[in-house]
């Protein structure tokens, strides 16, 4: 009410209620997230915004299941699969096991052969190219973070058609102590990954058009899918029904620039929306300036005219935390910060630096952004089945979001002049391009398993 925003907390509650509750889990290229796609859509196109669905290619599955036992004793082991991993035969391995203190290349030798490896978290990078290289028989990962619940996620699928993958399962960290404090000598291990294949993920876009007469877009996103099995209802349904309350706002208000609300899909698999998005704008853009008469006649490409990005990732908490990441001109940190002062709003304010959401993928197109998000306190279930709308409410969305509508308003269209410049410091490019390692997320490729990837036969009834 201070903030004398226009934000409801009840009707982004009533948009938060329908992705977590009605539609439910939306991993990325999953039917739910298509549901997602389409309600998201008609409800731009009933504002009257200009709005379309872009589709990208991602590589997907439809479920996943696992089961851990000791040879001998039937009691199960609790676990989960990570989902686009080697499936085993339908019987299940039965290997010797080996426990490493941590995932790192210093313990790894011929004395993981053929064994399965218990340890904490996952391999990657170099350490994952080794990991296979020695040819173990499959992962149990522990997970380090204390959450009762497994968190989820999924194998990275460049990862895979790169150096192959094997069976893997995640434990919780309580469950992962009990089995290395009395660690077996053998285990059986059975992983079923369904129906893996190249489908197709969407990105909603809605475009409302500003009174001025320039061209430049400020983006507003979220990303709308959730982890597998997973509702996904602060992360991120909680910033999707913040958007998609803001295209309300600005509806009724008005807009002095172009605003560009994107709901992204495919966040929680590795930025695959975001990064289509970009890419498919900046290759155009660098077609359309082979023609050297372009830029010499000073002619700008949509790509060129993304000058700004607000990026809300994780919001709704009943309590928590209000937090800024920013990537760009210092004045944009400043600008929260000295707004929030003057309001009397608590907000943590973190400039330039990495925030690993759809903001990265623009970021690395030297476009710069100010991601905003709620923090709960204790463990609130992100990117596990407990994030739930349960742990959600009105004032917990209309807690940051009405701040960010105020800040737009005041940063954005009150401006005579857009007050921050299109750049990302030095140190930051550094940061972006280190985040994503020596692969160009612009150059990405999603292409068809490889034959040893394909589901296997029907199992026999």
């Amino acid at each position: 009410e201070k903030m004398n925003s226009i934000f409801s907390g009840e009707n982004a509650y009533n948009h938060l209620k329908m992705l977590t509750v009605d539609i439910g889990p939306r991993h990325g290229g999953s039917k739910n997230e298509k549901k997602a796609a389409k309600y998201i859509e008609d409800y731009f196109k009933g504002l009257g915004l200009k709005t379309r669905l872009e589709s990208y290619p991602i590589y997907s599955f439809k479920d996943a299941e696992a089961e851990l036992t000791i040879p001998g004793n039937e009691e199960k082991i609790p676990c989960i699969a990570i989902p686009m991993t080697a499936s085993t035969p339908t019987e299940g391995i039965t290997k010797k096991v080996i426990f490493l203190e941590e995932a790192a290349a210093a313990y790894l030798d011929e004395s993981v052969t053929d064994k399965i490896v218990v340890t904490f978290d996952s391999f990657a990078g170099d350490v994952q190219d080794r990991f296979h290289s020695y040819k173990a028989a499959a992962l149990v990962s522990i997970q380090t973070q204390s959450s009762k619940s497994h968190f989820r996620g999924t194998y990275n699928s460049v990862a895979k058609r790169k150096i192959g993958s094997i069976p893997s399962v995640r434990l919780t960290l309580d469950d992962g102590r009990k089995l290395i404090h009395n660690l077996p000598e053998k285990m059986t291990l059975k992983v079923d990954t369904q129906e893996e294949k190249v489908t197709t993920g969407h990105n909603v876009i809605a475009d409302m058009k500003g009174s001025d007469s320039g061209h430049d877009i400020i983006v507003i996103c979220a990303h709308y899918d959730s982890v597998w099995q997973g509702p996904g209802a602060f992360d991120n349904g909680g910033g999707t029904a913040g958007i998609m309350e803001l295209a309300r706002v600005y509806k009724e208000k008005g807009s002095k620039y172009n605003l560009r609300f994107i709901a992204f899909g495919g966040e929680e698999m590795g930025i695959w929306g975001s990064k289509a998005y970009v890419k498919k704008l900046k290759d155009k853009s660098d077609k359309i300036k082979k023609d050297k008469h372009f830029e010499k006649d000073g002619l700008k490409t949509e790509f060129d005219y993304h000058r700004f990005l607000v990026n809300l990732d994780m919001m709704g908490h009943l309590h928590g935390r209000s937090c800024a990441v920013t990537l760009g001109d210092t004045d944009i940190a400043a600008s929260v910060r000295l707004f929030s002062k003057e309001i009397r709003y608590a907000i943590n304010v973190r400039e330039n630096e990495i925030y690993s959401s759809d903001n990265m993928a623009f970021n690395y197109a030297e476009i710069p952004s100010l991601s905003f998000y709620r923090c709960g306190f204790g463990d609130l279930g992100g990117h596990t089945e407990m994030d739930v709308i349960d742990n959600c409410n009105p004032a917990g969305l209309a807690h940051i979001g009405g701040f960010v509508e105020k800040w737009i308003d005041r940063y954005i269209q009150a401006m005579h002049q857009f007050p921050f410049a299109k750049t990302i410091p030095e140190a930051g490019k550094t940061a972006v391009q280190k985040w994503f390692g020596e692969r160009n997320p612009l150059e990405y490729k999603v292409e068809g398993s490889e034959k040893r990837y394909k589901d296997k036969k029907k199992k026999k009834k």
